[in-house]
């Protein structure tokens, strides 16, 4: 029982410096303030992040509006100006489904009726081509953090003319 009792003691005495050594000071800790700072720069990073990727997303969905119109142009030229086959309907909806959508990611939400709208298709096509382009332009003028009226604008613009278009459909 001795025995027992001396080797405990020995053995608590060895591993003592041990804990010792294992346990950490305040001092090497990082204080509180250093790691809520490190979050909120962190937050922050990703906040960016995520905002530069949304307007990215705005951007693509402008040049995608310009492809289509660019192929709705052509697809009118092949058959005669007067009319446009079924297959444009497809066209149709994701102009006016991304243009509605950089609509509403920039801050517009109401339609507006056009405030002189083109009389025959050859002029409706014109007018959605020059629109999508100013609206390229206009979006890669704008910075993610800028609401921009132009946008608003032609935006709703593309969408009154993709309406007037509907009425060419074969």
């Amino acid at each position: 029982m001795n025995f027992r009792c001396i080797l405990l003691t020995i053995i608590f005495l060895l591993l003592t410096p041990a804990v010792w050594g294992q346990r950490v000071s305040q001092e090497d800790l990082p204080a509180k303030a250093d790691q809520n700072e490190t979050m909120i720069d962190t937050l922050k990073k990703m906040q960016i992040k995520r905002e530069e990727n949304e307007h990215k997303k705005l951007l693509d969905k402008g040049s995608q509006i310009k492809e289509e119109t660019a192929a709705l142009l052509k697809e009118s030229s092949l058959f005669g100006g007067k009319k446009l086959s079924r297959s444009s309907e497809k066209k149709l909806k994701e102009i006016e489904k991304f243009a509605k959508q950089i609509r509403s990611d920039s801050g517009g939400s109401e339609d507006e009726a056009l405030d002189s709208p083109p009389s025959n298709l050859a002029d409706t096509l014109k007018q959605l081509s020059q629109a999508s382009d100013r609206l390229n332009d206009n979006l890669a003028k704008t910075s993610r953090r800028v609401v921009s009226v132009a946008v608003v604008n032609d935006t709703t613009e593309i969408i009154q003319l993709v309406k007037i278009l509907r009425g060419y459909l074969n």
